[in-house]
């Protein structure tokens, strides 16, 4: 039995007889954590180019097997990792949402989305900024294109390799569409979460970063609109009440005070909302 590093979530990771045990944080998680699961079988019976996830065997109360599958994390990657490796990247990311768009329809997300807005409404500081979104969302009804999606799609759920990326720790997600695994993206190759969080900054994996979330935005340009932006906006709030030091923060300052709607936001309200 061997035991490995333990994500934000506080789930346990066991190596055990050849399989990954994945454990629970707790009582209250055990619920996320068998629909993690049952969200990971679902995708491993899809067909997406160049991408699987390791099979589910076991499922219990609070916790449940699958394959270990071994490979670099992001940092190992692209730190080496050469033109045809990254532009396999872009290509495998490129099927991937294809796939799901072809399988989109319309859907109001709005009261979802307010709901969510609420919940965030004791743990945040920005207030008033919580307030803009909530009329902001009540004003205008954010359609989005319902398909699957991961739910945590970042460089740091991808164990990578030459010709085939494997998807990790999949989420439940208060709004089930491409546009939330995009959101994430953002997050990881433009704003640079993980690689500042890890301290494995380089310009080397930032300039590969950015090469990839541009040609992901050129792509999917026509899907860059309200309803991203606000999906974009509440994903850098959702982080906020996971924050456990200065230097996390100030970097997600930096990021809601990038995000589209802050900026409306202000010019409306004439000042800042901090």
């Amino acid at each position: 039995m061997t035991k490995l590093n333990t994500g934000l979530s506080g789930c346990k990771l066991e190596l055990i007889n050849g399989l990954l045990r994945k454990h629970s944080a707790s009582a209250d998680y055990n619920s996320r954590l068998i629909s993690q699961a049952d969200k990971q079988i679902v995708f491993s019976k899809r067909i997406y180019k160049n991408i699987e996830t390791p099979k589910v065997h076991d499922i219990e109360v609070s916790y449940f097997d699958m394959d270990y599958v071994s490979g670099q994390n992001f940092e190992e990657f692209f730190s080496i990792a050469s033109v045809n490796d990254v532009e396999f990247i872009v290509s495998t990311l490129f099927d991937y949402f294809d796939t799901l768009i072809s399988t989109a329809r319309n859907f109001n997300a709005s009261n979802k989305i307010l709901n969510k807005i609420d919940s965030l409404k004791e743990k945040t500081s920005y207030p008033k900024y919580i307030e803009f979104l909530r009329k902001y969302v009540e004003d205008n009804q954010i359609i989005v294109p319902h398909t699957f999606c991961h739910g945590d799609l970042t460089f740091t759920n991808i164990i990578f390799h030459k010709n085939r990326l494997f998807f990790i720790d999949f989420l439940d997600c208060y709004v089930d569409t491409f546009l939330s695994d995009l959101v994430k993206l953002k997050q990881d190759l433009h704003h640079l979460w993980a690689v500042h969080n890890q301290d494995v900054y380089s310009n080397r994996i930032h300039q590969i970063y950015q090469y990839i979330w541009d040609k992901l935005e050129v792509r999917y340009e026509s899907f860059m609109n309200e309803s991203f932006h606000i999906l974009d906006v509440m994903n850098t709030l959702r982080i906020e009440p996971y924050l456990t030091s200065d230097d996390q923060r100030v970097i997600l300052e930096g990021i809601v005070k990038s995000t589209e709607l802050y900026a409306i936001s202000c010019s409306s309200d004439g000042g800042t909302f901090n």
